[in-house]
């Protein structure tokens, strides 16, 4: 089945004989007929009854002719589509981000990136490092913006500057809890060895690493509660549990003005954020560029 014989098929229907039909379409009525012919047997049934002045359309023929419409409008507005449209082609870049740099730094290199190629695309998703690794292993995101630690071997990528932090790049490490919870309150800037004994809650991701600096000032911290996202550290720690350990870029989220914030010091512990994808995917034209805003 072609599309000049649906056109031809559509025609007859139309006009209710093949004589009319010929004539609007400017062909001679033999060939046609002949067209008409080769589509009854290639579909194996009568589209027609024919008489000596009209061809009478029948149920299998209605059938045809509807979907033949269909098909025949769809085919034109394609062509229409292909002719109109601009000859850049779709570009889509999915990106899984943690949600501190979604709101600080993207929002400025996605201006950026539409300066210079308006026609793309984006798709964000908001999720937690192990969840954005995850998504770039099975090709859910061309990209990642992840945070420390995770196997940086592993990746390509490139440093992401996050304007909260001014010209330093590597995320320090807060306290953030009730004023009570900390000796010397007026402190901006508190030693490590100040949490010792304090009641600790802290992003899963980060124990390990917070845990081991404890140990090399000489005591184990107490952790009371490990959880999967910064929105619990902050509500356990305005409700008076204990002292939230953050990064200061996700700590400074918090919107309780009963909390205080004090960055960990002696020694400092950091955790840069970083924008990563596959070393075995090549990048577009326009993936290129994206990873070149940052670094």
């Amino acid at each position: 089945m072609t599309l000049k014989q649906l056109e031809y098929f559509l025609a007859i229907a139309e006009n209710g004989s093949i004589t009319k039909a010929a004539s609007n379409l400017r062909i001679s009525q033999p060939p046609l007929s002949l067209q008409l012919k080769g589509l009854e047997e290639e579909l194996g049934c009568q589209l027609f009854i024919r008489d000596k002045k009209n061809m009478l359309i029948t149920p299998k023929g209605v059938l045809l002719r509807d979907r033949a419409r269909e098909i025949v409008n769809m085919v034109n507005e394609t062509i229409l589509l292909l002719q109109t449209a601009e000859d850049t082609e779709r570009c889509v870049i999915h990106i899984g981000t943690i949600s501190s740099i979604c709101n600080r730094v993207l929002p400025d290199k996605v201006l950026q990136m539409k300066d210079r190629y308006s026609y793309v695309e984006f798709v964000l998703h908001e999720a937690s490092t192990t969840q954005i690794l995850e998504m770039l292993a099975d090709g859910t995101v061309d990209f990642g913006i992840v945070r420390e630690p995770f196997n940086m071997g592993a990746y390509n990528s490139r440093p992401v500057r996050d304007t909260a932090l001014g010209e330093d790049s590597q995320d320090y490490f807060t306290a953030i809890g009730k004023e009570s919870f900390f000796d010397e309150p007026e402190l901006r800037i508190v030693p490590l060895t100040s949490l010792r004994g304090k009641p600790i809650i802290i992003h899963r991701r980060y124990c390990d690493m917070f845990t081991a600096a404890c140990r090399q000032q000489g005591f184990v911290p107490n952790v009371i509660c490990q959880n999967d996202n910064i929105a619990s550290s902050l509500s356990w720690a305005a409700s008076g549990i204990g002292i939230a350990v953050a990064p200061y870029t996700s700590a400074i989220q918090n919107t309780d003005p009963t909390l205080v914030l004090k960055r960990i010091d002696s020694p400092a512990i950091v955790s840069r954020a970083h924008l990563i994808w596959n070393k075995t995917t090549p990048l577009t034209p326009e993936e290129k560029y994206f990873a070149s805003l940052f670094g």
